[in-house]
């Protein structure tokens, strides 16, 4: 197999091509490698040759990375060194060429696709939306590991350098350009006239000048000891408070970068790769590597075999904090889309939300006035409903009321075309069992976002009894072009998320119920790795939608999902949480402490240690998406772990909710929930899938179920 193809022309300029066989993106493994280096061994002697571009056939792909496969193939560290080291050489053998070298960059340049880069003389890139320059190797639980660590603070500087690795940052080519990382930025168009306007001024020998002034460099004062620790240090608390200190890859990067600022390349190299062994064998990158490679298949997952139909305009039912978010995720893809609501007033605070989330990402250098005015002139509105029928995608995100739904739905029908689909933003209800009256059953769709829309990546896509292909097909390349994750759901009482999250949720609220602690229980799961705690939760979204809920779940699936009375009894204090200012804390603005009225709420005293509290919670949970796997909620168990982590932010460096499962063990967990049933009652029964993995061995990643 050949990865490049190389020509050279009359004037000694040589083009070099990454290719790779039967692929649409170009992955540097080590095959690819060691061609290149035979390559590159074969220019050295070449003394015809005055230039090396190096380029990718691959549309909107440069290169998107090292191959993680083979990262996690590795054996053991000293396997890891050994092919990393090889790695290190070659690049440096690029480095050392005689002549310039220039990478041109048109698509993903990222990870190790980046490290390739900057070992050549200079980047040029584009600066369109499909070309991105980074080094997001932390994302995987590792460091940059073929000199990333090295190269990039001699390209932007050493703070900069901090900021990019261990955020894992995506730059726009002007971005990568103003920092010192490239040193040209042209559309795509212009790319080929601005790689022959640098062949010219590499042959007149006037480019090293010409573009030098675009290199930060390290400044002189990042070099002085004491402000070198300052900045090590500021970024290790911002690292800790965005992390927790879960993920130690952003720190390690830290770390050699601050201790190999001043050494020679060699030295610095030997550094990093040292560091990069131990965390390409941890657990936590494992864990982290097996949820990106759900994510490769979910990118290419349809759930369809149908075509789906380009939505070219949308309408929003419903503009509450749902409905709002859903119209800016269309207006921030440029689909235009009519807001409808009965007042005006919920249309102008729907408008204002929108704005102000535009105003964020202008905040950090993403869009301009300009942009955002091109996106918001896109956005209508009506309280009438009229002026729908041009839109070929509907979103209903009212109330979780069935009757005021089917009223919407019966005017919808009234006034669009025949295919012009139809979704509800519901979180728990059938969507059978909404459209019984419908003209046209077979477009309508569930269509779940989670809340904050703007940050929160799940959809889960449910369709109804009479739901089409094509309907399903559509919606799930929306989602997509939205920048979202569609899972696709079966139709049941709470579907995936929530019917899973909810008895974590409630245990919570029982161990409260029973005596325990609220800080308590909320330190508890916070240190196991969750964003925050469920009664900190419970307070973000609203008592009254977490009871409204369960009670949708205990009519569905009985006795194991019998809500705590604690809801109801602070739903009707009004008790809601953040929304009323008092939940289980007090909430005053930013600030939250606890709500000491809630001591009346307590049947009794009980005490529990650490461990218990984590497996009522998380066992429960366990418990539940197991269920989920027998009824064929989901499609496996892949698809669920990274639900979990992406719509409710289960831990990612423990691999989501199943995977954990299997770091436990299932005998163990079984074992377990039996203790807990014995303790606390039916509802930890293990389900008949737990209890026969357990009897058989079975792990539900290494498994053949």
């Amino acid at each position: 197999m050949h990865y490049f193809n190389q020509t050279k022309d009359e004037r000694g300029v040589v083009t070099m091509t990454f290719d790779t066989p039967e692929k649409s993106v170009n992955v540097l493994c080590f095959d690819a490698l060691y061609e290149f280096d035979q390559m590159i061994q074969a220019l050295e002697k070449d003394k015809s040759v005055k230039a090396l571009f190096i380029e990718s056939a691959k549309e909107n792909i440069f290169i998107a990375g090292a191959d993680i496969k083979e990262i996690k193939a590795f054996k053991d560290e000293k396997e890891i060194i050994e092919k990393l080291s090889q790695g290190q050489a070659i690049f440096s053998r690029l480095e050392k060429l005689p002549f310039p070298t220039v990478a041109v960059i048109d698509g993903a340049c990222l990870g190790g696709g980046l490290e390739l880069a900057m070992s050549c003389d200079y980047r040029l890139a584009t600066n369109d939306d499909h070309t991105r320059l980074g080094l997001v190797e932390v994302s995987l639980g590792i460091i940059p590991g073929l000199g990333g660590t090295q190269r990039l603070p001699k390209l932007v500087g050493y703070q900069k350098a901090i900021e990019l690795i261990t955020a894992s940052k995506r730059l726009k080519g002007d971005k990568a350009l103003k920092l010192g990382l490239i040193d040209a930025s042209v559309p795509s168009g212009y790319l080929a006239f601005k790689k022959e306007e640098f062949i010219k001024e590499i042959l007149a020998g006037t480019l090293a000048g010409k573009v030098s002034k675009t290199r930060q460099g390290v400044k002189w004062y990042e070099r002085i000891y004491f402000i070198k620790v300052m900045i090590a240090s500021m970024a290790r608390n911002t690292v800790l408070k965005k992390t927790g200190g879960y993920y130690p890859a952003p720190i390690e990067a830290i770390n050699v970068l601050g201790k190999t600022l001043t050494m020679p390349l060699a030295e610095g190299l030997k550094v990093e790769l040292e560091t990069f062994a131990p965390l390409a064998q941890s657990g936590i990158s494992k864990n982290l590597i097996e949820l990106f490679f759900t994510s490769e298949i979910l990118k290419k997952e349809t759930f369809s075999r149908a075509k789906p139909r380009e939505v070219k305009e949308a309408t929003v039912m419903g503009v509450g904090t749902m409905g709002s978010g859903i119209a800016w995720a269309l207006a921030n893809r440029d689909i235009p889309v009519r807001l409808g609501a009965r007042k005006m007033e919920s249309i102008a605070r729907a408008i204002a939300k929108m704005h102000s989330s535009f105003e964020s990402i202008k905040r950090r250098g993403r869009l301009d006035e300009r942009e955002i005015a091109l996106k918001m002139d896109r956005v209508t509105y009506t309280t009438t409903m009229d002026g729908l029928f041009g839109s070929d995608f509907v979103i209903e995100a009212v109330s979780e009321d069935p009757k005021v739904k089917q009223a919407i739905y019966a005017q919808l029908e009234a006034r669009l075309l025949d295919d012009a689909i139809i979704a509800t933003n519901t979180s728990s209800l059938a969507i059978t069992d909404l459209v019984t009256d419908a003209a046209h059953p077979e477009r309508f769709v569930g269509m779940h976002f989670f809340n904050p829309v703007a940050k929160m990546p799940l959809v889960e896509v449910i369709a109804g009894e009479k739901t089409n292909a094509k309907t399903m097909a559509t919606v799930v390349a929306l989602a997509k072009r939205l920048g979202k994750t569609p899972i696709k759901v079966k139709e049941c009482a709470g579907f995936l998320v929530n019917r899973t999250l909810l008895p974590y949720l409630n245990e919570a609220a029982k161990m409260f119920e029973e005596g325990e602690d609220v800080e308590r229980i909320d330190k508890v799961l916070k240190d196991f790795g969750m964003p925050m705690g469920p009664f900190t939760l419970a307070d973000e979204v609203g008592l009254d939608i977490g009871q409204k809920v369960s009670e949708i779940l205990y009519e569905a699936y009985g006795e194991r999902m019998k809500p705590s009375s604690v809801l109801t009894t602070m739903t009707e204090k009004n008790w809601l949480g953040k929304k009323t200012g008092k939940g289980f804390y007090l909430h005053h603005g930013r600030k939250q402490s606890l709500n000491t009225e809630l001591q009346s709420l307590q049947n009794g005293k009980e005490t529990l240690d650490e461990q218990t509290i984590l497996d009522r919670a998380i066992l429960i949970m366990i418990n539940e998406a197991s269920l989920c796997l027998e009824e064929k909620v989901v499609a496996n168990a892949r698809y669920l772990d990274m639900a979990m982590v992406m719509g409710t932010g289960f831990p990612a460096f423990r691999g989501g909710l199943l995977r954990y499962a299997d770091v436990l063990g299932i005998a163990e967990v079984v074992k377990r929930l039996e203790s807990l049933e014995t303790r606390f009652g039916e509802r930890f029964e293990a389900s008949k899938l737990l209890v026969k993995m357990a009897e058989k061995g079975k792990m539900f990643y290494l498994g053949n179920l």
